[in-house]
């Protein structure tokens, strides 16, 4: 069995204006993929491999059948700026970010722990 790395999406989640958006890292420029990406500040995000989810235009969220993860994978990094520091970190809960994008609350669920 031949190994196969799989594009993400990055979903960002804004409490600001409630703006939900989905960017996918790959190297098909012509085919709307993003060889890199900065998330703005203060926006939640999350990543997953491409294939994991089927997302509709109405933000239906279906996750796939899983693979196996020895042969099918992704591999991401995540620079912080300015440097990343524990105290400053907060994980984000659940329940907060389903009350705030119901039509997301499987995706969330998927990304999140349990609160």
């Amino acid at each position: 069995m031949s190994n196969e790395a799989y594009l993400i999406q990055v979903l960002e989640l804004d409490e600001k204006d409630g703006q939900v958006k989905l960017t996918s890292l790959g190297p098909d420029l012509g085919n709307n993929q993003q060889v890199q990406y900065t998330v703005p500040p203060n926006v939640w995000f999350g990543a997953f491999p491409t294939k994991d989810f089927y997302i509709s235009a109405d933000g239906g969220v279906t996750k796939t059948e899983s693979r196996d993860a020895e042969s099918q994978y992704s591999l991401v990094g995540c620079t912080c700026a300015p440097a990343f520091q524990f105290q400053d970190f907060v994980l984000a809960k659940r329940s907060e970010l389903v009350t705030r994008f119901p039509n997301y609350k499987r995706l969330i669920s998927s990304l999140t722990y349990p609160d």
